[in-house]
């Protein structure tokens, strides 16, 4: 697409579509676009006559793009559109591409994020880029990629660019355009910031269920970052800060790490950075350190000194986006036990070592960061609630990952009576205790951070933050409807439950991926609440339903989670008018799938029922009492279907599935 230039506003035509439709006066700086009143609102500027191309996804580039195009409707010009550039012509990074002028709304948009969300603030070095931010020198790439990740939780920009109901997903995705048509015109010259705006894009577009894209941007930015170690490594002579940025790459460099553990959890998935990449990298120092531009050198992720120690300088501890990564290896050690693990090839002392391994990371941390109540109250206090939280959830989520898959071999190969359960080996019973105060710690976690957030904002819990809370409360309530804990305990299970799923509601209206895990565990949750089992019940196994993971998990399909019970009768056929026999409700594989499904030939592609599952409530007093005689819906399968069902999506690794966005 050719640049377009225009000579004035008042010539016929020359008005954009936006200044037309607001009866307002089109200027343009120097003839071109974007006019001065998108550029002030970062909108896009087209004419009339582009109309019918942006209506169809096209955005109307009108600068030279140096780089190819992309599929889809993430369009950069291709080489044919390109301009002619004078010999040895060199446009500065901060003038590419776009005209676009940052309001004073966008910019504390982006220095929120810069404060106090993860992972900007923990990666990135915030003096600079606030003092960037200020004066207008911030690469655009990664302005935009802020923004993607602002629209998040913005009201401001959810209104300003959610596209006509489109949310949270539809104006972070306004931003997510901008930033890889920046990022893929710099790839001769891959820059940190380039880097760091593609990090944010892998998280968004993991956050919208595009499991597949966000592992391919996270391999382009490793790509990208082993270029730029080699470029830069021969512009480090007489800088003075030159330790902020050496840390700065290494924080990036882990960053990558991090996400990559994240986004390789599920089998056939190569992680993109190895064990040579990061092997002689020091993990992040201090944060005092890195801001104040303190050099301090940090042992390795294998506990051994730096390569560039000088002789008789001691190493400093590692800093707290460090505790972060040593907490996401341990995650990432279970979930590779997980997925390795078969019921045969179950080792109890593989568990005990991944157990060893997360108590070493926990052991490890300074006193301020020990896990106690009182803590989480002055991290966020401090400003570094989100960091505190994020390593603790990361441990707390392990160790429920370990223990539930102890319980699940003892209850697939030793088998469970309801009656015998007290007298199961005590190890058994301390087991559930620790998964319990591990559910527990998660939750209060998140409603510490719920309780002290801005009121003029929602929180927006990290996804993995929000894989834990769900983790936990799926995990609490098998527990709770097996028959695994005392009665007891059974409000405390439903309370555990029910905050959760406040938290994963919250979370869905944020991020795509959530929305499966809610609907999961509101089945869960409404059985529970259901539950009449009292002490003296036997519970009857019933044998385990066939659990398909079919197409309704890919990805691009969010809303294809269907509620339907398979019955034991025949399959009821349509009626003779072809129509559809009303749906039952019952529960549903975590990705998607319908638990009981027969066979993807025997499902019909209508969309699934309207009606919404009810979340429990902390008291039942005020529901009107159920009349077992009133015409409705059958009624849902029972605590011992359910927790069949979910033992096999268990051994099935349907939660990762969930966790991956449902890809390949």
């Amino acid at each position: 697409m050719t640049s377009v230039v225009r000579g004035t506003s008042l010539r016929a035509g020359g008005a954009c579509v936006r200044c037309r439709k607001g009866k307002t006066k089109c200027v343009y700086d120097n003839g071109r676009a974007p006019c001065k009143n998108c550029a002030k609102g970062m909108h896009e500027c087209y004419l009339p006559s582009e109309s019918n191309a942006h209506l169809h996804g096209q955005s109307p580039a009108r600068v030279a793009r140096p780089r190819e195009s992309l599929p889809g409707d993430r369009t950069v010009a291709t080489t044919s559109d390109r301009q002619p550039a004078a010999t040895g012509a060199v446009i500065p990074r901060n003038l590419q591409a776009t005209n676009e002028k940052l309001t004073p709304e966008l910019i504390t948009e982006c220095e929120r994020v810069i404060n106090k969300t993860l992972p900007s603030c923990v990666a990135f070095h915030k003096p600079s880029f606030l003092q960037k931010l200020k004066n207008g020198t911030l690469e655009p790439s990664i302005v935009n990629g802020l923004l993607t990740c602002a629209a998040r939780s913005s009201s401001v920009l959810i209104r300003r660019f959610g596209n006509q109901g489109g949310g949270a997903s539809a104006a972070s995705e306004h931003f997510a355009v901008k930033t890889i048509n920046l990022v893929m015109q710099n790839l001769d010259v891959p820059t940190l910031a380039d880097i760091q705006a593609l990090c944010l894009l892998t998280i968004h577009e993991w956050g919208n269920r595009n499991a597949v894209r966000a592992y391919v941007y996270l391999g382009q930015a490793a790509r990208m970052t082993q270029m730029y170690r080699i470029i830069a490594g021969h512009q480090t002579l007489g800088d003075p800060d030159q330790f902020i940025k050496d840390e700065s790459f290494r924080r990036t460099l882990w960053l990558i790490y991090i996400l990559d553990c994240f986004l390789t959890s599920s089998p056939g998935r190569h992680p993109a950075v190895s064990h040579h990449d990061v092997k002689d990298v020091p993990l992040p120092c201090p944060d005092m350190n890195y801001n104040f531009g303190t050099p301090a050198f940090v042992r390795t992720m294998a506990g051994n000194a730096p390569p560039n120690l000088p002789e008789g300088t001691p190493m400093a501890e590692v800093g707290e986006f460090g505790h972060i990564v040593m907490a996401t290896q341990a995650w990432r050690n279970v979930i590779e036990m997980l997925t390795t693990t078969t019921i045969e090839t179950y080792s109890e002392e593989r568990c005990l070592s991944l157990e060893a391994g997360i108590e070493a990371v926990r052991s490890s941390l300074p006193l301020h960061f020990v896990d106690k109540p009182a803590h989480i109250n002055l991290h966020i206090t401090m400003g570094s609630g989100f960091t505190y939280a994020m390593l603790h959830c990361l441990l707390h989520c392990a160790t429920i990952m370990v223990h539930r898959r102890r319980l699940l071999h003892f209850i697939q190969t030793e088998g469970f009576k309801h009656e015998t359960w007290r007298m199961v080996p005590h190890v058994h019973l301390q087991t559930v205790d620790r998964v319990f105060a591990a559910s527990h710690s998660i939750v209060s976690l998140l409603l510490a951070l719920e309780t002290n957030a801005d009121k003029d904002s929602t929180p927006s819990f990290p996804l993995v933050m929000l894989f834990s809370c769900f983790t936990a409360c799926a995990t609490v309530a098998w527990f709770s409807l097996k028959g695994l804990t005392p009665v007891d305990v059974n409000e405390t299970a439903e309370a555990i439950v029910a905050d959760g799923m406040r938290f994963l509601q919250d979370g869905a209206n944020t991020w795509i991926l959530a929305v499966p895990w809610f609907r999961h565990l509101s089945v869960m949750a409404k059985v529970l609440h259901n539950d009449d089992r009292d002490t003296g019940r036997t519970v009857i196994e019933p044998a385990p339903p066939s659990i398909k993971d079919d197409t309704a998990s890919q990805p691009d399909n969010p809303e294809s989670m269907d509620y339907e019970r398979h019955s034991s009768t025949n399959p009821q056929e349509p009626g003779e008018n072809g129509a559809e026999p009303p749906r039952k409700s019952g529960f549903t594989t975590i990705n998607g799938g319908s638990a009981g499904a027969s066979t993807p030939a025997t499902a019909t592609a209508s969309p699934p029922a309207q009606h919404k599952v009810e979340s429990p409530r902390p008291s039942s007093s005020d529901r009107p009492p159920m009349d077992p005689s009133a015409s409705g819906p059958p009624a849902d399968m029972t605590s011992a279907e359910l927790c069949a069902a979910f033992e096999r999506q268990l051994l099935e690794l349907d939660d990762l599935a969930a966790f991956m966005g449902g890809g390949v």
